[in-house]
């Protein structure tokens, strides 16, 4: 049997918190995957939730198998496990180095998932479409076309890497908090868990609401367990831990909701309206300020 053939989207490791203390005596731990529109709940056990066959796998010419994705992003997830025992769940701050880990944790989880997957196969496919049209266009040999069919072949472990170079670094220029809970339903998750989210965006064209790290309002968050989450931004008041009271907890379970793919996690079966309700569309949108 293929080594690391079944490989998990979303770390077994990460969703553990998530797991029902309710999970009766004898049976495996469990999470609740309820569905984006709220309507199907299901019980799933975090070994056995979100795994794709060769996700990561980069399929060599002779037919071989390269890991070096699934390693690599073993081993951030190690490293994140590790932080989270000594130091978050006891409440320390985090050193330098170790906030640079977490920002590393927290750029994988924002790439590694089957939306970001199809984003990135759709975009490197259209510049292979280019490129190839472009040097037919012109009689030229192809060249370039071979460099983005190999990018194409392997777009998203291509897009991986390059994320995992470009984006830690300005994560970790960002102020950060820990936000704490201990509301009964508490954060969720979900399929999509690392969320990059700018307020400002209803203003803009809709070709350019991709919230850029450096701009001023942009937040990410990304749930740590069901008592905490994690925020960057590029407020300076952001620091250590924080409580926060039921309203912005809701909140921020709407805005995790509201960007996942197909279903959130919980460690409950239980939902609140808010977190479905999609608002109203502000007056000064950019949709109401056109002709």
């Amino acid at each position: 049997m293929a080594r690391k053939k079944a490989q998990h989207v979303i770390p077994r490791s990460y969703l553990k918190p998530w797991c029902d203390p309710r999970t009766p005596d004898g049976m495996e731990p469990y999470v609740w995957l309820i569905s984006k529109d709220g309507t199907t709940t299901r019980r799933r056990s975090p070994k056995k939730a979100f795994t794709e066959t060769d996700m990561y796998t980069i399929r060599l010419p002779d037919g071989g198998r390269e890991l070096i994705v699934e390693d690599s992003l073993a081993q951030i997830e190690g490293r994140y496990v590790d932080l989270v025992t000594s130091k978050l769940a006891r409440r320390q701050r985090l050193a330098p180095e170790e906030y640079a880990e977490l920002c590393v944790f927290g750029a994988a989880m924002s790439v590694r998932t089957k939306n970001q997957q199809t984003h990135w196969q759709k975009t490197f496919d259209h510049q292979h479409r280019m490129v190839t049209q472009l040097e037919r266009a012109h009689g030229a040999p192809p060249r370039t076309s071979l460099r983005t069919a190999a990018i194409s072949a392997h777009a998203h472990q291509f897009a991986i890497a390059n994320v995992l170079t470009v984006m830690p670094p300005l994560l970790f220029q960002m102020p950060h908090a820990v936000l704490e809970t201990d509301d009964e339903l508490g954060f969720i998750t979900s399929d999509r868990p690392c969320v990059i989210y700018n307020p400002d965006m209803y203003k803009w064209p809709p070709m350019y609401r991709n919230p850029g790290l450096g701009l001023e309002k942009t937040e990410v968050t990304l749930p740590l367990s069901p008592r905490q989450l994690l925020l960057i931004s590029h407020h300076h008041d952001l620091r250590d831990y924080r409580p926060v009271p039921t309203a912005l907890v809701d909140e921020v379970n709407r805005r995790t909701r509201f960007y996942c793919e197909q279903v959130f996690v919980s460690w409950t079966d239980k939902t609140r309206p808010i977190w479905f309700d999609p608002g109203q569309r502000p007056a000064d949108a950019w949709e109401n300020r056109q002709p």
